[in-house]
C-alpha cells in the first residue's frame, strides 16, 4: 500500500472524527462528498446525500449537553490493484452522549469510503452499525 496515501486517508479519518466531536458543519462539508451515501444508526438508517443527513441530525445532536466519538481498530486500504483513487477505513467506535444528567453509550462498527478528487479524499460512502446484542442484552 502507498504509505503517502495511507496517511492521508488517517488525517482525513482524523479530522472527520474531530468533526464529530465539534460538531463543525463547515468541516463535515468539506469531508464529504454532497452525495455521500449514508447508512446510520439514528432512523431513517439510509440517506442520499449529506443535506438530508445533516438536516435530520442537527436538531438531535443540538439536544446533546455532550458528545463523544472515538474510533479503534482500524483497517486502511487503497485500492492500488483496481484504482488507487479509492480508499477505506474500517473501524469500531465508542460514542458517549449526554443529554441533561443522562449519558448513553454505545460501541458498534465504521466503515467510510473515500474517492480522490483532485488530489483530496472526499468521504463518498458511511456505514455505521451498533454492536450486535446478546441474548442476555449485553453488547
Amino acid at each position: 500500500m502507498d504509505e503517502k496515501q495511507a496517511k492521508q486517508l488517517v488525517e482525513r479519518h482524523k479530522a472527520h472524527v474531530k468533526a464529530w466531536n465539534d460538531f463543525d458543519l463547515g468541516a463535515l462539508g468539506k469531508i464529504y462528498d454532497s452525495n455521500c451515501f449514508i447508512f446510520d444508526t439514528i432512523p431513517p438508517p439510509v440517506f442520499g446525500n449529506l443535506e438530508d443527513f445533516l438536516s435530520h441530525l442537527t436538531p438531535i445532536v443540538r439536544s446533546y449537553t455532550g458528545f463523544e466519538l472515538r474510533t479503534f481498530d482500524h483497517v486502511i486500504r487503497v485500492d492500488e490493484r483496481r484504482d488507487d483513487r479509492i480508499g477505506w477505513i474500517a473501524s469500531r467506535y465508542e460514542v458517549s452522549v449526554r443529554r441533561g444528567a443522562g449519558v448513553h453509550r454505545r460501541t458498534g462498527r465504521w466503515t467510510e469510503v473515500y474517492e480522490k478528487r483532485d488530489g483530496d479524499w472526499k468521504l463518498i460512502h458511511l456505514h455505521s452499525s451498533d454492536d450486535p446484542v446478546s441474548a442476555d442484552g449485553t453488547r
